[in-house]
């Protein structure tokens, strides 16, 4: 089926305030210079997705979580996928290199849709990955023109996610799948900040329970969601990437200050190890009885 592309002349959302926060958040780095950097140091002139790949994963897991999601959706070659709050666009270039994924990479900060349309057109997959600066919660896409709605670690922003969700369903023809890697509040308490989306005082986080968020899915008309818990996979990445990081005179990233990153990859995993929070994997269905179209 042929999926609607964006307009590269979408007008930008104005963001509210709440917003204005998460963007300032996710804009104190140069991802396309840092990542641009590695590979130079790498000796990498004419990079590839692989490659690229290395560097531009910013949720946790990296790349394993990106397969693992893919395959518990059941993503087939050439299937149309819309990643909201795709940010640089690490997902999107996994989705479209490896399964022949037509990808809309959706994001609010303009730092990362700018840079990440730049990675994408460097590793020559531009003509599969589009990147649209827009609000996750009202896109402006078309209906109905999507296999699967692909969402990494963005409700954990949202103050009411409802909204993310009625759009998710919009966005899906009916039958199609929502793909979800998010983070949801344990029975341990308050989970340790600063966290790599969150400030020192816990703002900007505004995570659900699971029960919460399995019934808002419900509601806006997705079939039962099924849930997978990667909460100690997504705990035992971030030790592996702490004792690296560890190792370097100054160790960074490419979109969190080199002076807060060590902290907030050890509170996240401390708050996953105490059941303070938990790191899942959901798929659900928006309600019909089409399955996925794929190509090939």
């Amino acid at each position: 089926m042929n999926h609607p592309m964006p307009c590269s002349g979408a007008s930008a959302p104005t963001p509210d305030a709440d917003q204005a926060d998460v963007i300032a958040h996710w804009s104190r780095g140069t991802p396309r210079q840092w990542i641009q950097q590695r590979l130079a140091d790498d000796g990498i002139e004419r990079p590839g997705w692989r490659d690229v790949a290395r560097y531009d994963q910013i949720h946790a897991g990296g790349l394993k979580a990106v397969a693992t999601l893919a395959g518990l959706a059941g993503l087939g070659r050439g299937a149309g996928v819309v990643d909201l709050g795709g940010g640089l666009g690490g997902s999107a270039r996994w989705l479209a290199g490896e399964l022949g994924c037509r990808v809309v990479c959706v994001d609010l900060t303009r730092t990362l849709v700018e840079a990440g349309a730049e990675l994408t057109a460097w590793v020559g997959l531009d003509a599969q990955v589009q990147h649209l600066h827009a609000d996750a919660s009202a896109t402006g896409l078309p209906a109905g023109g999507f296999d699967a709605v692909w969402v990494q670690h963005l409700a954990l922003h949202l103050p009411e996610p409802q909204a993310l969700w009625q759009e998710a369903a919009r966005l899906l023809r009916p039958g199609g799948v929502l793909a979800l890697h998010e983070w949801t509040l344990g029975s341990g308490g308050e989970p340790y900040h600063p966290l790599p989306w969150s400030r020192a005082d816990g703002t900007l986080s505004h995570l659900q329970t699971q029960a919460a968020l399995a019934a808002g899915l419900r509601a806006a008309g997705f079939a039962e969601a099924g849930f997978v818990d990667g909460s100690q996979a997504a705990a035992d990445a971030y030790a592996a990437q702490r004792a690296t990081l560890a190792k370097l005179e100054c160790p960074d990233n490419p979109v969190l200050p080199a002076d807060e990153l060590l902290t907030v990859l050890a509170n996240a995993e401390r708050s996953l190890r105490k059941g303070r929070c938990h790191c899942v994997y959901a798929t659900a269905r928006r309600l019909g009885n089409d399955a996925i179209t794929t190509a090939g």
